[in-house]
C-alpha cells in the first residue's frame, strides 16, 4: 500500500470520523476499490455534523488508524488520506464529482444515537454528484445463505444509469441482478379498463427495459418483476435478501434545495442492506418524483 498527497480521480472516496460505523464503511470502500482496481481516498473533515468537533491534532491519528486498518487487509491498494477543516458533507459532495464511488456510513460520532441515518450521510445523499454507497452499519443476519444479489429499482428508461451501475456492480461481485419495477395506479386510472390498460403498459415497459439490459449483459444472471405496490416498500422487501439496492436519484439542474425523493429517503432509513444512489439530472430541470 502506498500513500500520496494529491487526490486521485476515478477513485473510491470514503469519509471517516473514527467511529465504528465509519470503520465498517471503510471496509466496504476498500472492497469496492479492490474490485475496481482503483485508488482509495480516506477523508476526515470537521465539524462532523456540527456535534463532533475534533481538535486539529486528532485528524492525523484518525487517518493513520484508518490507513493502517486498510493496510492490514493486504489488498495492495494505493491509498490517499486527506484532512480538511471544512464541513464534512460539503467536502464529500465536492469530491464525489471526480470519484467513481463515494462511500459513507449510516451514522458517525456526531448527532443523536437514536437516528438511523446521520446528518452528514443524509446531506451527502441529497447532493452527491456521483454514485454514492451508503453502508448499513450492521446488515441483518440471514439464517439461510443466499447468493449475492444486486437489486435495482426501475421506473422506466429515465432510470437507466442506475441499471448500468447495477449490472457493472454485479459483474464485479459475481452476483445476480434482480430488477424491481414497482408502480401504482394514479388518479386517471378510474375504470377497470383504464387499470387493465395501465397494467399492460407497465408490464411492457418493464419487459423492454429488461430485454435491452440483458442484451448488453448476456452473462449476468437476471430476474425481474413488475409489481403493483409502493416502490419504497417493494425495494425494502427486496433488499431483505439482497446485497445492495441501487436506485436512480433524480436531481434538478439548479442543484438547490433538498434533492432526495421519498423512495430514496425511505430506503436510506429502512433498507436492511447497503444502498447505492446514482444521480440523474432531469433534462427538463424538474425533479422526477416517485410515489411512496
Amino acid at each position: 500500500m502506498s500513500r500520496r498527497s494529491e487526490a486521485p480521480h476515478g477513485h473510491v472516496v470514503v469519509g471517516t470520523d473514527g467511529s465504528r460505523a465509519a470503520t465498517h464503511a471503510l471496509d466496504q470502500a476498500a472492497g469496492e476499490a479492490h474490485r475496481r482496481q482503483v485508488p482509495l481516498e480516506i477523508v476526515h473533515a470537521w465539524p462532523w455534523g456540527g456535534a463532533y468537533e475534533p481538535l486539529a491534532d486528532d485528524a492525523p491519528d484518525i487517518l493513520a488508524r484508518a490507513a493502517q486498518h486498510v493496510a492490514d487487509q493486504e489488498l495492495g491498494l494505493q491509498v490517499t488520506t486527506a484532512a480538511v477543516a471544512d464541513d464534512a458533507a460539503e467536502v464529500l459532495v465536492g469530491r464525489s464529482r471526480t470519484a467513481a464511488l463515494t462511500v459513507v456510513g449510516t451514522r458517525g460520532n456526531g448527532g443523536f444515537k437514536g437516528l438511523l441515518l446521520g446528518s452528514v450521510s443524509l446531506r451527502v445523499a441529497a447532493h452527491c454528484r456521483g454514485p454514492l454507497l451508503v453502508v448499513r452499519n450492521e446488515p441483518a443476519m440471514r439464517t439461510i445463505p443466499s447468493p449475492h444479489t444486486v437489486v435495482v429499482g426501475m421506473r422506466g428508461e429515465e432510470d437507466d444509469p442506475a441499471a448500468v451501475f447495477a449490472f457493472a456492480e454485479a459483474v464485479r461481485r459475481d452476483a445476480r441482478v434482480s430488477i424491481v419495477h414497482a408502480w401504482a395506479y394514479d388518479q386517471n386510472d378510474r375504470t377497470h379498463s383504464d387499470r387493465a390498460s395501465r397494467a399492460r403498459q407497465e408490464d411492457a415497459t418493464a419487459e423492454l427495459v429488461v430485454a435491452a439490459l440483458h442484451k448488453e449483459h448476456p452473462f449476468v444472471r437476471l430476474d425481474s418483476r413488475s409489481v403493483r405496490v409502493a416502490p419504497a416498500r417493494a425495494l425494502i422487501d427486496a433488499g431483505a435478501t439482497g446485497t445492495v439496492v441501487v436506485i436512480a436519484a433524480h436531481r434538478r439542474k439548479s442543484g438547490l434545495g433538498l434533492q432526495l425523493g421519498p423512495v430514496a429517503h425511505a430506503l436510506l432509513h429502512h433498507a436492511r442492506c447497503h444502498v447505492v444512489l446514482v444521480p440523474v439530472v432531469s433534462p427538463t430541470g424538474a425533479e422526477v418524483h416517485r410515489p411512496k
